[in-house]
């Protein structure tokens, strides 16, 4: 069942696996009610289409997703929706079926723990069942890093406050797209300091497809300026009334200080339980800086190939 305790209103079926478009919107936030994952994110899901070659469709109520792309993603989501676990098999016999179709190998990917458990006594010995730390998702609390409180985030006021003494003109607005041209100066500046590769080419353009269309996507965040500089964005979505999502959080290469101050004021705007900040992709350094914030959980998901009979 949904948070709200009501069932999706129910959307008219499809029959195959298309690239997602603005327009499913709304479709995919009536799926993705009961979910923490980022991936479920629509603007996730609409931003990284390309990346990862993603189709979607919707089936008896469900969302399902399918990874085509030669990305780390491949293979099929678990389907998310409201429904029951009749319409769960009814969706999985689907994608069997589109499997078999496509001779596709039938694997799945970003399955949380309860629903690879569901896929393993469904396939029984069939089921082959890895994890990668990196596809993690790092969730907190959004108390924690709106207010930072206790001795366990004292280096992280420190910092807030040292680029307050420095900045003492700093100001935080809300991102909105009268603004957003400025937070894609910034993010064209963090690009040229990161140097060129296409991963950090597909983030950029990604960036810019975000801010381009922040209305359609649904998409809200923050603007930290010093004096009347832009220096800081951030990019975030509410997946569903208990958890938001950071798609981006980036700063001018002079004033890297400013990372937890608008970490703070971001979480400060939002209203959530919880805020997910995504996962490592194992990278070491960005594994330390979400771990440094004290998640309040790791959400853990795994691949599962299911072998043929």
């Amino acid at each position: 069942m949904c948070y709200n305790g009501k069932k999706a209103s129910m959307m008219p079926p499809e029959t195959a696996f298309r690239p997602p478009l603005l327009s499913d919107a709304e479709s995919v936030a009536r799926c993705t009610q009961n979910t923490l994952q980022s991936d479920l994110s629509f603007a996730n899901i609409y931003l990284l289409r390309e990346k990862y070659g993603t189709e979607i469709m919707f089936h008896v109520e469900h969302l399902l997703r399918y990874f085509g792309g030669s990305a780390r993603l491949q293979g099929y989501a678990f389907p998310a929706g409201c429904g029951t676990t009749e319409t769960i098999e009814t969706c999985l016999n689907f994608i069997e079926n589109h499997a078999k179709t496509q001779q596709n190998e039938l694997k799945f990917c970003l399955l949380s723990e309860k629903e690879a458990d569901f896929l393993c006594r469904r396939y029984g010995k069939r089921a082959q069942v890895t994890t990668d730390a990196g596809d993690a998702d790092y969730l907190y609390l959004r108390d924690d890093l709106a207010f930072l409180a206790g001795t366990k985030f004292h280096k992280k006021r420190t910092h807030i406050s040292k680029f307050e003494r420095e900045h003492p003109s700093w100001s935080f607005e809300p991102l909105t797209p009268a603004n957003a041209g400025e937070a894609m100066k910034v993010a064209e500046q963090w690009l040229i300091a990161q140097g060129e590769s296409p991963a950090l080419r597909h983030e950029f353009k990604a960036i810019g497809t975000a801010l381009e269309h922040m209305e359609q996507l649904k998409l809200s965040g923050g603007l930290l300026r010093v004096e009347d500089k832009a220096v800081a964005f951030s990019v975030v979505s509410i997946i569903n009334p208990l958890v938001a999502d950071i798609h981006y959080e980036k700063c001018l290469p002079e004033y890297r200080d400013a990372y937890p101050l608008i970490n703070r004021e971001t979480a400060r705007m939002l209203t959530t339980q919880y805020i997910n900040r995504e996962e490592d992709l194992n990278i070491e350094g960005l594994r330390k800086a979400k771990l440094s914030y004290h998640p309040h959980t790791i959400l853990k998901k795994f691949n599962l190939t299911v072998k043929p009979c």
